[in-house]
């Protein structure tokens, strides 16, 4: 009996195990490769990542541009949508850049710029700034990946249209670098990247001390 009761123990750990791989069977992975038109597939990486199981896997691809996901075939399905909506066309956009010419004089009134420039008057009157001049304005459109060159009365800008954020309804404007112009010269005055939520204005201080009396302010607007 104790024999039988053994091999029963047995065979019972045996089917279980059975059932185990059956049921990891049924949970197996799937593999595939998404190829983009218009983007880059390192920038499809953090579009999926949150989509992704514990299991699921990728991997570039750069000489083809794409992507191998390896995941449920349920998530495929979630990530497939996410990066169909990715990869669309380059979007158009326009930026608007602005300098100005701030002072901080307690005992001036207020320069009032017009209701066009009332949110750019506001920040700059928080900085303490209450003289301000207009330096240079220009606008230009362009679709995301191209470059851009702005004159600006005594000053160049140059800039890339990064790429579009739907989550955050932003744009990232590459490598904007403003030069001053001194004759046939030009002197680098600053270079940055930033991120800019569309119809919102950044105000940015040229100017490296905070505490300067003086200031040429870089305003920048983003719009479709």
């Amino acid at each position: 009996m104790k024999r039988i009761a053994v091999m029963l123990a047995v065979l019972l750990l045996v089917a279980t195990a059975a059932f185990a791989d059956a049921a990891d069977v049924g949970k197996s992975l799937s593999v595939r490769t998404f190829a983009f038109k218009h983007k880059q597939a390192e920038n499809a990486v953090a579009v999926i990542k949150s989509l992704m199981s514990a299991d699921g896997t990728m991997s570039i691809q750069p000489k083809t541009n794409s992507l191998v996901v390896t995941d449920d075939p349920a998530n495929l399905k979630r990530i497939a949508a996410a990066l169909a909506e990715f990869d669309t066309a380059p979007q158009p956009f326009r930026l608007s850049v602005r300098l100005m010419l701030a002072k901080r004089n307690p005992a001036a009134k207020q320069t009032h710029l017009g209701q066009e420039l009332k949110e750019v008057e506001e920040k700059l009157a928080l900085m303490g700034y209450t003289e301000i001049a207009d330096a240079g304005a220009a606008e230009v459109a362009g679709h995301e990946g191209e470059t851009a060159l702005l004159e600006l009365s005594q000053y160049r800008a140059n800039f890339k249209f990064g790429q579009y954020d739907p989550s955050s309804d932003s744009i990232e404007v590459s490598n904007f670098q403003l030069s001053k112009l001194d004759g046939d010269q030009l002197s680098p005055m600053m270079k940055t990247t930033l991120n800019l939520m569309i119809g919102q204005t950044a105000v940015i201080g040229v100017t490296r001390d905070a505490k300067s009396q003086r200031a040429l302010m870089l305003v920048l607007s983003a719009k479709r």
